[in-house]
């Protein structure tokens, strides 16, 4: 009888590992200069169609010819920032200070970086090397967010200022009504 429990409790399947938090790394180039001023740069997709496009194109000067042209299109972005505003660690969660950084990053050097401004979750870091910073500026830094349905954190909308209201008539106050007359008998 006790086999038959501890085959059953062996034979139940595993949890399903929990699913990651948060939004995946961005790979980029980050860089600190003399000043203190962090570069990073990111490329990444511009995201209205396909990575390659293959457009038929018409050669002048030749009767009919129509030639394949294969277009890639990419999005460069460079953000700098102070290096002080920026939180760096290591993918084992280690925290790097500034005047660190500022030494490891003398040379641009590849690095992970957060894009909606939060720690990343542990799941995305296991497969990086020890030596690998991830880097976590405030959200939105690179503009991620945008026009042709990019990633990233959407800034807020802006409102614009409104005129202020009118100021409302006051008006006198109504006399109290009397409660109306019952005129029916018992």
């Amino acid at each position: 009888m006790y086999s038959l429990a501890l085959l059953t409790a062996l034979a139940l399947p595993a949890a399903d590992p929990a699913a990651p938090g948060g939004m995946a790394p961005e790979q980029a180039l980050a860089v600190i200069d003399a000043k203190g001023k962090m570069i990073i740069t990111h490329v990444s997709c511009t995201c209205y169609g396909p990575a390659v496009q293959e457009n038929v194109v018409t050669v002048p000067g030749e009767k009919d010819t129509k030639v394949k042209v294969k277009v890639s299109s990419v999005m460069l972005t460079t953000a700098e920032i102070d290096a002080k505003h920026v939180q760096a660690y290591t993918v084992d969660g280690k925290t790097i200070p500034v005047e660190k950084l500022v030494t490891m990053l003398a040379k641009e050097k590849t690095v992970l970086v957060a894009m909606d401004g939060k720690k990343l979750d542990p799941f995305y870091t296991q497969l990086y090397k020890e030596d690998t910073i991830v880097l976590v500026p405030p959200a939105n830094t690179l503009n991620a967010g945008g026009a042709y349905g990019a990633y990233g954190v959407v800034p807020p909308p802006v409102v614009p200022d409104l005129p202020p209201l009118p100021p409302e008539e006051k008006k006198p106050p109504e006399k109290p009504k009397a409660p109306p007359r019952d005129e029916r008998k018992p």
